[in-house]
């Protein structure tokens, strides 16, 4: 993915310019060219897919798959531990149900994976995005990435709780009278 900005293994973001992932829609979109590529399916067609079809595409094994925002993330389970990548779909800047699935995944069944935001993903949400459990995030392409990246340090002390912080700010200073 392009335009991509990551916080996985480290403290501070950076503009991921070596990002190894390929976006797939459909299996059909697969060619000799993937061969040896690491590929994003949809979970509907990862979970579909079987050895002998993984064999006859000639792909890798499959470690990184993306979720419509309806997906419930229980479906998940059985396949988190085989994964290193989760994306979450953001169809629309409207649409915030993948931030949910995010908590999901990091609080309730603790995942320490990558989770990366995609689709109409913009720099006023990506503050709030990380908050939720992201660690990565495929800026929509027609954003200039260095500005959407300016995003994720325009706050610097948060009230509430989140998953980065589990105490809100009032009960973080009193345990410090």
């Amino acid at each position: 993915m392009k335009n991509l900005i990551s916080y996985v293994n480290t403290e501070q973001a950076f503009i991921d310019h070596q990002d190894p992932w390929i976006y797939i829609e459909s299996l059909d979109q697969i060619n000799a060219s993937h061969a040896k590529a690491q590929l994003i399916l949809p979970f509907d067609e990862f979970i579909a897919l079987d050895a002998s079809q993984q064999k006859r595409l000639d792909i890798q094994p499959i470690k990184a798959f993306w979720l419509s925002n309806s997906t419930d993330i229980q479906l998940l389970v059985p396949f988190l531990h085989e994964m290193i990548l989760v994306c979450l779909n953001f169809p629309k800047f409207t649409d915030g149900r993948a931030y949910s699935q995010a908590v999901e995944l990091r609080s309730h069944l603790k995942w320490p994976g990558e989770i990366r935001a995609f689709g109409d993903v913009l720099r006023d949400q990506l503050d709030h995005m990380h908050r939720c459990g992201f660690n990565s995030f495929a800026i929509r392409e027609d954003k200039n990435v260095e500005d959407a990246l300016k995003g994720l340090s325009s706050i610097s002390i948060n009230y509430s709780n989140s998953v980065l912080e589990p105490l809100p700010l009032f009960r973080r200073r009193s345990l410090y009278k």
